[in-house]
């Protein structure tokens, strides 16, 4: 009923059409798709994930949590998320690599942690800074897919990883934290500090709530989100970057506006 109201289908119960300006939106990308559907009617369940905690659950009663968005038991699932971040990851690729590569030397060695569709690394990739992807093997497989050999890759689970090789010039991870505990982020990032080389820079890009947990306004809902579909993740505030960052010995963080979101870049002491 709704759509009709608004013009974009017409018909009855038995037959239901687009009209032109429905057409028009569905070439755009811009009406409703199953996600988006998925996803109102899991709000729907606001009162029991606030009640009880994430994640949300499903019609079969399972709790909906995934890895970074990935599941290893669903390539299908996995292709389409990732294409989805893709393409929507242009933008945001270039800015990162625009403030990020006056701080490497000629051939600074690059790691993509979480690298997940593999978009800003292969930007660094692109510009001739050898860039390694690391991200579970189901998430490798797709990044091989789509970047061939302009890409180096290592498989595995960053929860759980010690060594991720180097040292590197640039550890450099893109929305990452989100879905992390704070603990948890802590000790990746400690452990993120040991491959780099003096001097070398670990980059976060992701969305942070200020001091007092309030804003900014995309922060806080995108904290929402973290809150229906992970078991631990949130918008993280930037006082606890500030400890993450001291305490694996890196200096700062220096906190740059990216658009919606922020880049916070570090220095491992010499």
């Amino acid at each position: 009923p709704v759509l009709k109201f608004l013009g974009l289908i017409a018909g009855d119960a038995r037959c239901l059409v687009l009209t032109e300006a429905g057409r028009r939106l569905m070439d755009a990308g811009g009406m409703p798709s199953e996600r988006n559907l998925e996803a109102l009617r899991d709000l729907g369940n606001m009162k029991e994930v606030l009640r009880e905690g994430g994640p949300v659950k499903g019609d079969d009663g399972k709790p909906k949590g995934t890895t970074g968005g990935t599941r290893a038991d669903d390539p299908d699932y996995t292709r389409r998320f990732l294409d989805m971040l893709y393409q929507g990851s242009g933008a945001a690729a270039q800015s990162s690599f625009d403030w990020l590569s006056p701080l490497l030397p000629a051939g600074g060695r690059v790691l993509d942690l979480g690298g997940g569709h593999g978009r800003y690394g292969r930007a660094f990739a692109d510009a001739g800074y050898p860039t390694t992807l690391f991200d579970l093997p189901h998430v490798v497989a797709y990044a091989k897919g789509r970047h061939g050999t302009a890409l180096e890759y290592s498989a595995g689970d960053f929860h759980t990883t010690d060594d991720f090789g180097g040292p590197f010039d640039l550890i450099f991870m893109a929305n990452i934290v989100h879905s992390e505990a704070a603990e948890d982020n802590a000790r990746l990032i400690e452990r993120a500090a040991r491959s780099l080389r003096p001097g070398g820079t670990l980059a976060l890009k992701d969305m942070f709530l200020d001091e007092h947990g309030k804003g900014p306004e995309n922060a806080v809902f995108f904290g929402l989100t973290m809150l229906f579909y992970t078991q631990h993740g949130s918008s993280p505030t930037l006082r606890e970057t500030h400890e993450w960052f001291r305490a694996a010995g890196l200096e700062g963080p220096e906190v740059t506006l990216l658009d919606t979101q922020q880049l916070l870049i570090g220095r491992k002491r010499a």
